[in-house]
């Protein structure tokens, strides 16, 4: 059964130019290990709009794995991990799974 990652990202207003340098590194990075993990985006960097509820940070992203298993493989992986650091300086992220 197909799991969901929808990650809400806000980018820190007080984030240098390096910190955002290395962001966009990141950003550049990722797609791909989502893709060879199994993974596709359905959203990407979109902006949100509260219906009800606390406003949304800055953009949102969702993803569609085969199975819960996959998404949490691809969130450990070594892979993933080696590059994840890179958005610590420029965003603040909130990462939740959802699945059947």
């Amino acid at each position: 059964m197909p799991a969901y990652a929808m990650f809400e990202v806000a980018l820190r207003p007080d984030a240098s130019d390096e910190a955002l340098a290395t962001y966009a590194e990141y950003r550049t990075k990722v797609p791909a290990m989502i893709e060879a993990a199994g993974g596709r985006y359905l959203a990407r960097a979109w902006s949100g709009e509260a219906l009800e509820g606390a406003a949304p940070r800055d953009r949102f992203h969702l993803l569609e794995f085969p199975d819960a298993d996959t998404a949490r493989q691809f969130w450990a992986s070594p892979e993933y991990l080696a590059v994840k650091h890179l958005r610590g300086d420029a965003a603040d992220v909130r990462a939740i799974l959802i699945s059947g």
